[in-house]
């Protein structure tokens, strides 16, 4: 079998970082009664991953019990996955998978200390350092080598800049406002106060505090009235202000969460041109961005991205 790692690879498994980020999820069970020698039992939806990750060429021959030292490491000093690479990170998902096999409730005791999800999300940082060749042989669209989807938690991602899909106020919300808010820390909410709110389709900037993100960009996307309310042009402008603001404080990466598809109930698909036309319309006119990630939260999000960067290409 083959162990090269392609975007489409890489793109299957990032499918399920949400399904480790999910607190309603029960990933394992562990059977007490009666007592077997196998008591943790897990989920069809994890054992769903583990079979993606065998058939993503993300299990992989070697000798895993000679590195299971290295691999400990990485535990007890975390910081070590920051700068780990594809073939690292194939070595520690074969190791942890193996080693369950020998000791019962490994795995449980990688999701309950979040390793498993740090794996995932330096796999969201390569993906998004576009340090992957494109390599779709079937019919894929080939993406822009400075625009990129995934799928997981936008507050999770090293870059220069993440947006927040904010309310007029910025004092935080729901959805991925409110979640902006919780990883960044009160910090934010206390600068948030000092810019007395922000125009619908306009856009703010922020320090990250405690975000791996240095800044946030705010910006407020317009409430879908049905479409002749000029929603479409004010979510534009979201888009425009937002990547302007990038460019004025010289920032290379930004990522953006779809604007306005919550709560606010903009169409995604709808949503999803006008975000992917904005932003190719931007970097051929603008060279300082290097990289534009759309970060979907959900399945349904993530392939409307794909189908309209397809289209669009």
């Amino acid at each position: 079998m083959s162990t090269q790692i392609t975007i489409k690879n890489l793109e299957n498994i990032l499918g399920f970082v949400t399904l480790l980020t999910n607190q309603e999820v029960k990933l394992y069970d562990i059977q007490t009664e009666p007592l077997t020698f196998e008591p943790y039992c897990y989920s069809k939806e994890f054992n769903e991953l583990i079979t993606a990750l065998y058939q993503e060429n993300f299990i992989i021959s070697f000798d895993w019990l000679a590195w299971k030292q290295s691999a400990d490491s990485f535990i007890t000093n975390p910081e070590l996955l920051t700068v780990a690479d594809i073939s690292t990170l194939q070595k520690l998902f074969t190791t942890h998978i193996r080693q369950e096999r020998f000791c019962s409730g490994h795995l449980a005791r990688m999701i309950d200390n979040k390793h498993l999800l740090a794996i995932f999300q330096r796999l969201q940082a390569i993906y998004a350092a576009g340090m992957l060749e494109n390599n779709h042989n079937h019919g894929e669209a080939k993406m822009s080598q400075q625009t990129s989807v995934i799928q997981g938690d936008i507050t999770q991602l090293p870059v220069d800049a993440i947006v927040n899909a904010a309310k007029n106020s910025l004092l935080g919300g729901g959805g991925v406002d409110g979640a902006i808010h919780r990883a960044a820390g009160p910090e934010l909410l206390a600068e948030c106060r000092l810019l007395n709110g922000c125009a619908t389709g306009e856009a703010k900037i922020t320090k990250g505090y405690q975000l791996p993100a240095k800044w946030v960009i705010h910006t407020v996307g317009p409430v879908w009235y049905g479409g002749d309310r000029g929603e479409d042009e004010m979510l534009g402008r979201c888009y425009r202000n937002s990547l302007a603001l990038a460019a004025q404080y010289q920032l290379k990466t930004i990522a953006f969460p779809a604007i306005s598809t919550g709560v606010y109930g903009f169409p995604m698909e709808r949503a999803c041109k006008i975000a992917v036309s904005e932003v190719n319309k931007f970097l051929h006119s603008h060279k300082s961005i290097e990289q534009v990630i759309f970060v979907c939260f959900g399945q349904s999000a993530y392939d409307c991205y794909l189908k309209v960067i397809r289209e669009l290409t």
